[in-house]
């Protein structure tokens, strides 16, 4: 027999041997065999509901979120809040909870109950997704109701967290307004300063320029 017949017919009494083994094994534990294949099954179908059933609960949250939202902009704002407050309830654990929370608080600020607003923008702080807006929202939620100090605050906040952020040329536009209307003229200074020279060539750089010039500028 060549080397190459004897390893095979070795390797071929090894796996027989094992399946014996394995088969006489099962037939000393029929009930215990039996009874792991089962939960091993319920676990795996439980899984595959909960997969099914998770997804069919995200679907019907951006659904009403969708439906809560043409609401909304259709001018029904309380049935539209109505509807954003059901799903935070009833979907909380869907990605669209908390853009049911965002959209609750930017109608409240639309229509002055700021807040209140500030309320729901709260909620969502730590979202994953959310909280650079809502933490701006908020800020703009505490100057709106007069309270600079709050408003610098979340500003900064906004800053620090997310410096390269699309939106930060903007909060520095809102820092530097919340400084000059609560009389930190040097603050102000320095922050326009620090548009001009972080974002050039911009609409926000020409602003803070004018800004720093005396010129007047609705826009800031």
């Amino acid at each position: 027999m060549s080397k190459t017949s004897w390893v095979a017919s070795g390797s071929s009494e090894v796996v027989s041997g094992k399946t014996d083994l394995a088969l006489g094994w099962i037939k000393r534990n029929r009930e215990t065999f039996i009874g792991s294949a089962a939960m091993l099954l319920a676990v795996a179908l439980f899984a595959v509901y909960f997969f099914m059933h998770y997804r069919d609960l995200g679907d019907a949250a951006w659904k009403n979120l969708f439906i809560a939202q043409q609401m909304g902009y259709g001018g029904d704002t309380t049935r539209a809040q109505d509807q954003l407050s059901a799903i935070e309830a009833s979907f909380a654990g869907t990605s669209a909870a908390p853009y049911a929370v965002m959209t609750k608080g930017d109608m409240l600020f639309a229509q002055g109950k700021y807040a209140e607003a500030g309320t729901e923008y709260s909620k969502i702080l730590s979202s994953k997704d959310l909280a650079p807006f809502a933490i701006y929202s908020l800020g703009k939620c505490k100057e709106a109701a007069g309270d600079m100090a709050g408003a610098q605050a979340q500003y900064a906040d906004f800053l620090s967290k997310n410096p390269e952020h699309f939106m930060a040329p903007e909060v520095r536009a809102s820092l530097a307004r919340a400084q000059e209307l609560s009389g930190n003229k040097d603050l102000a200074k320095t922050t326009y300063e620090k548009i001009v020279l972080l974002y050039p060539g911009t609409s926000w750089a020409a602003r803070a320029q004018a800004k720093l010039e005396g010129k007047s500028n609705k826009g800031v």
